[in-house]
């Protein structure tokens, strides 16, 4: 099995990571978990609404599916998609839940444990930005262009938070510097 069809066996978000050396030195030779690719990632809010609305509003997703666990007192949950793709489910969280601290810089936002961001693809960084700036969502990280240290790559990205303080990386592909 060449390298190709190993990567093809891992979710996405596994296979971003896979530039890392601790991965590459532990790369799996067959997909024993018939795992066929990424599903979603879940983020839970305190309100739902809003939430959904937010998504749906400023970044474009679409709702495929909204509905309530009665097992769960009724707690609300929706499918969002991207075209065509499911990438998120929006939880409506416990009224006394807590959430991670709001992170302000690159720095703060790499210091957290847990959740981590959501980040999509885009042709253009600064196109996008321009775009939520348009719309009054402004950048915590303003789009920058950095080197993969120890490579010849680099991306170009920048961060927002949703009204949760959930943070969302937009990124180019990767790039030759």
């Amino acid at each position: 099995m060449n390298r190709r069809q190993i990567l093809s066996t891992i979710p996405a978000a596994f296979a971003v990571a896979g530039a890392s050396s601790s991965l590459n030195a532990q790369q799996p030779t067959e997909n024993t978990l018939g795992l066929t690719r990424f599903d979603h990632m879940s983020v839970n809010v305190s309100d739902f609404d809003e939430a959904v609305e937010w998504y749906s509003t400023m970044l474009g997703l679409e709702v495929e599916v909204s509905w309530k666990v009665s097992a769960l007192a009724g707690k609300q949950l929706a499918y969002l998609t991207l075209n065509g793709t499911r990438v998120l489910e929006i939880v409506a969280a416990d009224p006394n839940g807590t959430g991670l601290r709001r992170a302000s810089t690159f720095g703060q936002h790499f210091g957290r444990t847990g959740y981590g961001h959501l980040c999509f693809a885009t042709d253009s960084v600064d196109d996008t930005m321009a775009a939520l700036e348009a719309r009054g969502i402004t950048a915590f990280v303003q789009a920058e262009t950095y080197p993969l240290d120890g490579t010849e790559l680099q991306r170009r990205v920048a961060f927002i938070s949703d009204p949760e303080g959930n943070v969302i990386e937009f990124g180019e592909p990767l790039k030759k510097g």
